[in-house]
């Protein structure tokens, strides 16, 4: 019998890729959105770019209004990134730890979840589970938590700039590890290129690992050692960062720190066994 996998992701276009590549070659039991409720703020923007029926779009009616970010996702994702496909069976949730998620878990006897992009998941859902991957857009444990490759960017850290497939655990993006994978940064690139890049590795990643597990074969993991690395917090991050990284993108300075990166070395990674 094929093991019953579950996909958590967050209302997100390269999440949706995500979710879509790997059903189309291990078919999903579920894939469980975290969608937050939308606030007056943006009920008022979707009112004044799409009208009134904008307001209650969904993944599938997403607007999204940048078109050099759309053109990303189409260059990257094709047209995997704009909906999930209409065979999956989608639930939608504001809290990924809500009662309804673990009745949902607990009926279903999941034996594999798959995350991307979802707040912290507790306990008491992992342990539903025989096993739960998370794919972090970071190096774990040089860069965990939020806005990793931003962070990276400000550090001047190019090199060290990548996808991380580890357990799912309380501890954020402190998982044992499955496999990491560097990307090529290039001058050109965009804070959104790169984490779709990321994306893009990490679901082969992730993919490699499902491919393990469905096989009954050995899926070897490396503990962290977080004295390496350091953590850090939404609270840590502000609007003057934000320009920060804005400024690196349309001021050259990604190509001036590839051949000026702050770090030479590269650090050391965990690779597929």
């Amino acid at each position: 019998m094929d093991p019953k996998i579950v996909c958590f992701i967050r209302d997100n276009p390269p999440l949706v890729y995500f979710a879509n590549k790997i059903n189309s070659l291990y078919p999903l039991t579920e894939v469980i959105v975290e969608k937050a409720p939308i606030t007056r703020t943006e009920v008022l923007k979707r009112i004044k770019r799409n009208g009134v029926g904008g307001v209650m779009s969904q993944i599938s009616d997403k607007i999204i209004s940048n078109k050099r970010i759309k053109s990303e996702y189409d260059r990257f994702f094709g047209d995997m990134w704009r909906k999930l496909d209409d065979k999956i069976s989608v639930y939608y949730t504001a809290d990924i730890n809500s009662r309804g998620v673990l009745e949902k878990i607990e009926k279903m006897r999941v034996d594999l979840i798959v995350d991307h992009g979802t707040s912290i998941v507790k306990d008491n859902i992992i342990e539903n589970c025989e096993l739960a991957l998370n794919l972090h857009w970071g190096l774990s444990p040089y860069y965990r938590g939020t806005h990793c490759s931003e962070w990276a960017l400000i550090n001047w850290d190019p090199y060290n700039i990548g996808v991380t497939i580890h357990k799912l655990t309380k501890d954020i993006d402190g998982g044992s590890i499955f496999a990491q994978e560097r990307i090529d940064v290039e001058s050109k690139d965009t804070l959104n290129s790169i984490n779709m890049k990321l994306t893009l590795a990490g679901t082969e990643l992730m993919l490699r690992g499902i491919e393990k597990y469905t096989h009954n074969e050995e899926v070897r993991f490396t503990a962290q050692d977080y004295s390496l690395g350091y953590l850090t917090y939404q609270r840590q991050w502000s609007g003057h960062l934000k320009k920060q990284v804005k400024y690196i993108e349309e001021n050259g300075a990604i190509e001036k720190m590839l051949k000026h990166p702050s770090r030479n070395k590269m650090l050391p990674i965990v690779e597929i066994n």
